[in-house]
């Protein structure tokens, strides 16, 4: 039976995310200071347990691999957290993402989050045979669920992820199916948060796809070289400025100029992370993602991310 275990001490959002192939992930660091974060991982039988701290506040986006459904929870909520369209998450929640749906996730400083990808049609097969919610039913989006069993399930994640072996807690057949067992009853029991009728989580949605929509053009602008202007951006949403800005402030705390900024730094610090000292500079990448006040570009750089550019770049031996 596949089996592995790892855990990571990174000192970068964009490496934690690396740490987790089986998510086509993207993680932005968003608040400012130097980066710390930790991320255990258990693969057992095709299944990927993760426990995940960093000490910044981030930004995740991206879609499961192949099959895979992930439930999510959250060991520490804090205020501006969001998962996907839902804005103010509670202790006793779980999340659910469908394969093939977009992962869209702030999670605030010092938190805490567990999740588990799984097979997506073996688990709607199981929550169909106890047929207790309708969600067995091809979900078509996130979903979020109140259970009395969130800190039951939280437990066995913790248990068998942080476990030095945990086979010689039992065998690793019978950890696979504990995990799976764990996440249906805890669904089977569960009450999902009606989208329809909430009006918080309505206007969360809104918010929430009009950012991913703004984002993924300015994503496309900065490939090509270019940076958007909120006019642009405004454009190809259909929205006014006022709109947008709240937008961003209800998903991100964040306006949109400073989000478009922040997320064009983080693209430079991936770029120096890679980069091979003797073969590129700092002005050169900071050049390619539209920084030409190189001064005021590095105040901004250290201030996010708690060290000077070179430094950064020059931490991988040529």
């Amino acid at each position: 039976m596949d089996w592995k275990q790892t855990h990571f001490s990174l000192s970068d959002a964009s490496l934690q995310a690396a740490a987790q192939p089986w998510l086509d992930l993207e993680m932005h660091q968003l608040s400012g200071g130097p980066y710390q974060g930790e991320c255990s991982t258990l693969t057992l039988d095709g299944m990927h347990l993760v426990h995940e701290h960093q000490n910044q506040a981030v930004h995740k986006s991206g879609v499961t691999q192949g099959n895979l459904c992930a439930i999510s929870i959250a060991k520490t909520v804090s205020p501006g957290m969001r998962f996907s369209q839902f804005l103010n998450p509670m202790d006793s929640w779980l999340y659910y993402l469908p394969r093939d749906v977009e992962l869209d996730i702030r999670v605030m400083p010092e938190s805490e989050t567990f999740y588990l990808c799984l097979d997506q049609d073996w688990l709607l097969e199981s929550t169909r045979t106890l047929n207790q919610y309708e969600g067995a039913q091809q979900p078509t989006g996130p979903q979020a669920f109140h259970s009395q069993h969130t800190a039951r399930l939280m437990a066995d994640f913790n248990a068998l992820i942080h476990r030095s072996n945990p086979a010689r807690l039992m065998p690793s057949d019978n950890c696979a199916r504990l995990l799976r067992d764990s996440v249906v009853i805890a669904l089977s029991q569960a009450t999902a948060i009606d989208t329809g009728v909430c009006r918080s989580v309505r206007a969360g949605w809104r918010a929430q796809r009009l950012v991913s929509t703004a984002r993924d053009y300015m994503g496309a602008c900065l490939q090509t070289g270019q940076v958007p202007t909120i006019t642009d951006i405004c454009v190809t949403t259909g929205v006014s400025e006022r709109t947008l800005q709240y937008a961003f402030r209800s998903a991100m705390q964040l306006s949109p100029v400073a989000y478009l900024r922040t997320l064009r730094l983080n693209r430079v610090r991936t770029d120096l992370l890679l980069a091979l000292p003797a073969h590129t500079t700092v002005t050169q990448i900071a050049m390619r993602w539209g920084f030409v006040h190189l001064g005021e570009f590095s105040q901004e750089y250290k201030r996010l991310f708690g060290e000077r550019p070179s430094e950064t770049l020059a931490q991988r031996p040529d």
